[in-house]
């Protein structure tokens, strides 16, 4: 009969400096690594509190390399929206208050597979030291202070999988508007991208970064002929994600009158995927439409930016997990 071992990995400790910790990940076949905050709130100034942005502030990099070699390597924000638009997660938190001193704890998932606990899809065992998270903390950013941390994972014992998820950072600063292309890695099967710009659809006349999308594979449009930013966020509602993926809006009120009275509708605004989207190949719960780039002698992205500043792009690689066996 098939289990699961979830152990605490690092016992929750005070993080005492910024820059880079290492932790050794267990030898077992790796599912998920749950990854711990727990800052306190900074909120003397009551603006400064934040329900979820700010406190994943204090993780600028998530790196878990296999000797060396990158498996999954982004900040905390864009690990939190992978999560919630990609695995269809979210971000759960304990005491979620504004109280300013007040202990918070939210818990940040990184998947190894297209799912938790999939056996047939996570991180093969590795001999002790191989596999590696290395985190580089940011103790104190506007909000809170505090930070401790600690790190569980999710052992799948006797699992030997067939493949394992990558999700890497391809970082741009894109010097003009119009026309720009990203090279995007090529071998493994491509499931989705995720790109992040500076610049969101906001305002009376939007121009965001990533302006019209589209992707390219040995330079002929595949997949994404043709979309716009703003209209390709929708796609993650075809994919049943929620609006917005992090529960944020505000209720304005009139508060004019001496006594009780109804908010207005509410609003929305800068939610935390407004500055994503993600552009899914394998759709649905299976690989059906999954991209294969083995052969390939290119693939890319273009986009027609609206607002030449700096863009993240994310692929979302399906991997045979017999090449980090055979790297062993």
């Amino acid at each position: 009969m098939a289990e699961f071992i979830h152990s605490i990995l690092t016992a929750n400790a005070l993080i005492a400096a910024d820059g880079d910790l290492v932790y050794d990940m267990p030898v077992g076949p790796l599912s998920v690594v749950l990854l711990h905050l727990s800052p306190l709130n900074d909120t003397g100034t009551i603006t400064n509190y934040s329900l979820l942005a700010g406190l994943l502030s204090s993780v600028d990099q998530i790196r878990l390399t296999h000797r060396g070699a990158d498996v999954f390597a982004m900040n905390g924000q864009d690990a939190a929206v992978l999560a919630m638009l990609w695995h269809g997660l979210q971000i759960w938190q304990s005491n979620a208050v504004e109280t300013n001193n007040d202990r918070r704890s939210i818990v940040l998932p990184i998947i190894l597979g297209r799912k938790p606990f999939m056996r047939r899809e996570c991180f093969p065992a590795t001999k002790k030291g191989e596999l590696q998270l290395t985190i580089r903390w940011d103790i104190a950013d506007t909000g809170f202070d505090g930070l401790r941390a600690s790190i569980e994972t999710i052992e799948l014992p006797g699992a030997t999988p067939d493949f394992t998820q990558k999700a890497t950072t391809l970082s741009r600063s894109l010097t003009a508007t119009g026309q720009n292309e990203i090279d995007l890695p090529i071998g493994n099967a491509l499931r989705a991208i995720m790109l992040w710009g500076t610049t969101s659809f906001a305002g009376a006349t939007p121009a965001p970064s990533l302006g019209q999308l589209q992707v390219l594979k040995n330079n002929r449009q595949m997949y994404y002929s043709a979309t716009d930013f703003e209209v390709s966020r929708s796609i993650a509602g075809l994919m049943g994600r929620s609006f917005p993926i992090d529960n944020r809006h505000i209720h304005s009120v009139n508060a004019a009158g001496g006594g009780q009275e109804d908010t207005q509708q509410p609003e929305v605004g800068l939610s935390l995927d407004a500055q994503y989207t993600l552009l899914p190949m394998a759709v649905g719960d299976d690989d059906t439409f999954i991209m294969e780039t083995e052969g390939a002698s290119r693939i890319h992205v273009r986009m027609d930016a609206e607002t030449a500043d700096a863009v993240r792009v994310i692929p979302i690689e399906r991997v045979a997990s017999q090449k980090f066996i055979e790297a062993a």
